[in-house]
């Protein structure tokens, strides 16, 4: 018979496991459970960010100035500007409009004047309405520029084109005259050849001596008097017609040797 425990205090072992199985117990014991601390030093911090970015807003706008005279002034003058573009676009109750439109513009006025911005970004409004129109006319001028230079581009190519036709006007003329030239230049190649099979057998001269007389001095030598023979044959129908025919067949000669020898070097060129 086992004896009895001496107190009621549980026992302080352990189940029995073997092994891996008891230290996997033992482990799951120990790990440690979520920690909500974590969440809210996070959320404490983010506050703190939150509260140090108001302070630093507050600080800012400590140093806010309300807006100055002349940038009112700009704005009422735009707006101004603007209430007579809408009530030039109405027709019936524009002095109605006109007071109504008026009034709000003072009312805005009023909130610009009590309104408080920073002093790094409070400018002139005028110098930058000044600016603003400044600009605008330099893109006119941009504009109007623009339009100068399409103008001369567009005369620029309608002269090109007007030169296109020139330039194809002188191609076909230039082809004309090429034809022509090598028409001419068939002519002159037949002439030629011409010239060459043509053979004249006439008798061979005989030398003559520089102390030997001319046939006009033989045969004037042989008339009794020649002073009246040479009268009469200037003077004879006959003869003026055979020395007019002399004449023109020199010249035609000449024709035909100064056309070959032009033919012939114009060949020669191309």
């Amino acid at each position: 018979m086992k004896p009895a425990r001496g107190s009621a205090r549980p026992s302080t072992k352990g189940l029995k496991g073997g092994g891996r199985g008891g230290k996997q117990v033992q482990q799951q014991d120990q790990t440690p459970l979520p920690d909500d601390g974590r969440v809210q030093e996070k959320s404490r911090k983010s506050g703190v960010a939150a509260e140090t970015r108001k302070e630093r807003k507050r600080k800012g706008q400590e140093n806010w100035k309300p807006l100055d005279k002349s940038s009112i002034s700009a704005i009422d003058n735009m707006l101004g500007l603007s209430i007579l573009s809408v009530l030039t676009m109405r027709r019936k109750d524009k002095e109605e409009a006109q007071q109504h439109l008026n009034s709000l513009k003072d009312q805005f006025l009023a909130k610009c004047a009590q309104l408080p911005v920073p002093s790094r970004k409070s400018g002139n409004m005028m110098q930058v309405s000044r600016q603003f129109h400044t600009e605008s006319q330099k893109v006119k001028h941009g504009k109007k520029k623009i339009e100068a230079y399409e103008e001369s581009s567009r005369e620029v190519l309608n002269k090109l084109e007007q030169l296109q036709g020139q330039r194809d006007s002188l191609e076909d003329k230039c082809r004309i005259m090429r034809d022509k030239l090598e028409d001419e230049e068939e002519n002159a190649q037949e002439l030629t050849q011409m010239s060459e099979q043509a053979v004249l057998n006439l008798p061979a001269v005989s030398a003559y001596r520089d102390d030997e007389p001319t046939l006009q001095e033989q045969m004037m030598n042989m008339v009794p008097n020649p002073e009246a023979v040479m009268k009469t044959l200037q003077n004879c129908r006959v003869m003026r017609n055979t020395t007019a025919f002399l004449e023109l067949a020199h010249k035609q000669a000449d024709g035909l040797l100064t056309h070959s020898k032009t033919t012939e070097a114009l060949g020669s060129a191309v």
